[in-house]
């Protein structure tokens, strides 16, 4: 393999359309012509002029036009929010292993802006003749991720479900509460979920008992994405999030001592969930 196709063809793309999806958090579209396909779950680098580059999903791909959807959290992702159409970017990939679509009925859980990869991946599964389930969770409505897109949508085969931490719209309490619920009352072949890590574990646990396959969609600090530096190892198999995931099965899971309990900074030290 060619070095340019290894580090995942960067280009610079200009912003063409941004849409404001909370106070917090904007979708960039842009035109990427060199990308020969996607699949829901893949991530690209993104760089920033002058700040830093950082991995973030891929949440719309409507060939050329791809979307990336971007809370404010840090400096990198503060600048993101911030730029205007016509602005410009770097863009290399798609990096890492998509969800498997192979479901019939699939419940599809999202927190706050992890519901950013699940966006592609619940209309792939619609297209694919599967009935969808899906919980968007977030703190209060203010942080709820594409709400009023899939409160119109109409599909036989779909239904959303609401929570909010505060209550302020839907169900109070957690996306683990809504799915223990659910779980009462249907039955799911597989469940995706991507957010919070803590989330994320819970929801492991639940389909562990429940004996649901189980796919979640991790992050993790990276430099290079496609798996020269090693900063997103996972403990203690060494798996690289960038390569290796971000999408990790549960069985995969299983053998990770870090997942919901810790991951590591720019320079491998330990941060807490």
């Amino acid at each position: 393999m060619k070095m340019n196709e290894l580090m995942g063809n960067p280009t610079s793309v200009q912003i063409s359309n941004i849409v404001e999806e909370t106070p917090r958090s904007k979708t960039l579209q842009f035109s990427l012509e060199n990308l020969a396909q996607f699949q829901s779950g893949q991530f690209v680098m993104v760089w920033i002029p002058g700040i830093d580059e950082i991995p973030m999903s891929i949440s719309s791909w409507n060939p050329p036009e791809m979307g990336i959807t971007v809370q404010s959290i840090g400096e990198a992702t503060q600048a993101l929010v911030s730029m205007s159409k016509g602005d410009w970017i770097g863009i290399r990939g798609p990096f890492g292993n998509p969800f498997s679509t192979n479901s019939k009925k699939a419940l599809v859980v999202g927190g706050g802006v992890g519901v950013a990869p699940l966006r592609p991946l619940i209309y792939t599964l619609l297209d694919g003749g599967s009935e969808v389930t899906f919980v968007n969770a977030a703190k209060t409505k203010n942080g709820l991720i594409y709400r009023e897109e899939f409160e119109r949508f109409r599909h036989p085969k779909f239904k959303v479900e609401i929570a909010t931490d505060d209550g302020s719209l839907g169900f109070k309490g957690f996306a683990t509460d809504v799915v223990s619920n659910l779980l009462d009352e249907n039955e799911f072949d597989r469940m995706y979920t991507c957010g919070p890590e803590v989330m994320m574990a819970g929801l492991y646990d639940i389909a562990k008992k429940g004996k649901i396959r189980f796919q979640a969609s991790l992050e993790r600090f990276m430099k290079c994405g496609c798996g020269i530096c090693g900063t997103c190892a996972m403990d203690p198999t060494g798996q690289l999030v960038c390569a290796d995931g971000p999408v990790f099965t549960g069985e995969q899971l299983a053998k990770l001592t870090n997942f919901g309990k810790y991951h590591r900074d720019a320079v491998g030290m330990k941060e807490m969930c």
